[in-house]
């Protein structure tokens, strides 16, 4: 696995934008499965939890209300989980590089949003495990402090994953959050694979006049959502996730006052 030294801030929180994030994916891809870069294809994510980022999974009940859909362990120690048995909450022993996600996210039609969940918490790993990670082998003042001074894991929610990009980047969490999702949804679609599917797809549609112009028609919202729909199942992603890429990458745009997308 390769190792990244990030720009920081001085408390340790990575400094990335989106063309920071699309190179590290080419570095970590490059490293794992190259042809993945150029060749659509779907990433078995569970494969590269394990046997290339070194991770383990679980999977709980992490809320009540299912709020939380996943969690990655930087430090042994305890979480709180959801006992839907004795409806209260309890705490579950975890160890370092654990990966939990939540139970709903096995339901079928939520796999696509799993396999996102399972790749925003290998991200966190990835950008942010040594903002939290105690040295297990040096004498750490959290061994003085207690375990509620160390940082066990961090929770990701629903507003976390998947965003949308609407909600502001306020906080260090806001920010490492953002910065996960995105390269999460790098991870899983390739800018260079995900462009060459794009261009298969809207050539298989018909519409290339529409995609080259790169200019707006009164059918585009219909195309834009077929398009959507073909990458979603091509990456095995959420439509969600999908559309969000596609936007992120230039070739959809938000009609916001129809709350449609369309072909740009």
């Amino acid at each position: 696995m390769i190792n990244f030294d990030f720009r920081s801030k001085a408390n340790g929180v990575t400094i990335l934008f989106k063309e920071n994030i699309e190179y590290i994916t080419e570095m970590i891809i490059g490293d794992y499965k190259p042809e993945n870069l150029k060749t659509p294809a779907a990433l078995d994510v569970e494969l590269f939890s394990k046997c290339y980022a070194g991770l383990d999974i679980d999977y709980k009940d992490l809320s009540h209300d299912g709020s939380i859909l996943g969690m990655i362990v930087f430090n042994d120690g305890c979480v709180p989980v959801y006992n839907p048995k004795e409806n209260k909450a309890e705490k579950l022993p975890v160890y370092e590089g654990t990966i939990l996600i939540d139970n709903s996210l096995l339901e079928e039609d939520q796999i696509r949003r799993g396999r996102f969940t399972h790749c925003h918490e290998i991200s966190h790993w990835f950008l942010h495990r040594d903002i939290y990670a105690v040295d297990k082998n040096q004498i750490s003042i959290f061994d003085y402090m207690g375990e509620e001074k160390k940082t066990t894991a961090i929770k990701c929610r629903t507003t976390d994953i998947e965003s949308t990009g609407r909600k502001q980047l306020v906080t260090d969490d806001d920010w490492m959050e953002w910065q996960a999702d995105y390269l999460a949804s790098a991870l899983l679609m390739p800018v260079d694979a995900f462009t060459q599917a794009v261009k298969d797809y809207v050539r298989l549609l018909g519409v290339e006049e529409f995609f080259n112009r790169r200019g707006i028609d009164l059918y585009n919202d219909f195309w834009a959502e077929e398009l959507s729909r073909g990458m979603a199942r091509q990456f095995d992603v959420s439509l969600t996730a999908a559309k969000i890429r596609l936007k992120n990458l230039g070739f959809i745009k938000s009609v916001e006052e129809k709350r449609q997308c369309s072909i740009i």
